[in-house]
């Protein structure tokens, strides 16, 4: 009996479990006299790709180096597979599954040196992470008891999220920046998240040049909702300025997307 076929037989009752890897060495050990040191969880992951291996058996949900999730043969996976090479600080992304298709990419994303390539993710992946991290903000505000207002990095990557789902656009990460912009039929959009009912929200006036329409997102009533998508400069013409920035008062924002859509329809 192969390992592959072993972990299948040990783990049959312990599907959607987090398992560790000195855990299954071990019963493997005790119960088949495997050596330990065959024993390589990461080779049987859905979303781990080893170096040398022929990526053909999936069994596992990669969490970190030392704990996996059980999920088993087969499995209808929507996800990114991300490789480690020796010797390199960082991770490159080698593909991904969608819904339990997987497809290999022809070049490997490397975020740090080739950003633009995060244009070859595809849809369902950002649905999923739009998912995914609503599910977080769940937990973060009813269980953990957080505020939105005091959780504005999470709030603000579901917005880009949103926003690329809604443009059928594609993440940009920005540059010298934590966040991302998205790219939609040629053109850059700036995305900006708040969880505030009233107040402002601000655009640097640095890289105001760098983008050419606008998304406004606005956190309220346990919904995200499109306050503003367009063009910046009616933004621009409502904006205040202050040292390096603009200042949008909220409410002249949805008062001027309110008019556009009049206009338009």
């Amino acid at each position: 009996m192969t390992i592959y076929e072993q972990i299948k037989e040990l783990l049959a009752d312990k599907v959607n479990q987090i398992v560790t890897t000195a855990q299954v060495k071990e019963e493997l050990q005790r119960k088949f006299n495997t050596n330990p040191g065959s024993v390589i969880l990461s080779d049987y992951c859905y979303n781990r790709y080893n170096k040398g291996i022929l990526f053909q058996k999936h069994l596992f949900q990669y969490i970190t180096k030392s704990t996996y999730k059980y999920i088993g043969e087969n499995f209808a996976y929507t996800g990114l597979i991300f490789h480690k090479p020796q010797k390199q600080n960082g991770e490159l992304i080698v593909g991904e599954w969608r819904n339990g298709v997987k497809v290999l990419y022809d070049k490997p994303i490397n975020i740090n040196t080739t950003p633009e390539s995060l244009n070859i993710i595809s849809t369902s992946q950002i649905v999923k992470l739009y998912e995914d991290y609503n599910e977080i903000l769940k937990y973060e505000m009813s269980l953990l008891g957080c505020k939105p207002t005091e959780l504005r990095h999470l709030i603000g990557r579901i917005g880009e999220f949103l926003c690329a789902i809604v443009t059928m656009g594609s993440l940009s990460k920005q540059t010298n920046q934590h966040g991302f912009d998205v790219i939609s039929n040629g053109k850059k959009i700036s995305v900006k998240t708040t969880a505030q009912s009233t107040g402002f929200i601000t655009l640097n006036q640095n890289t105001f040049d760098a983008f050419d329409e606008i998304f406004v997102v606005q956190y309220s009533n346990d919904d995200f909702n499109t306050i503003y998508y367009g063009p910046k400069e009616p933004i621009q013409n409502i904006a205040r300025k202050y040292e390096n920035k603009y200042e949008v008062d909220i409410n002249r924002i949805k008062a001027v997307y309110q008019e556009i859509s009049k206009k338009n329809f």
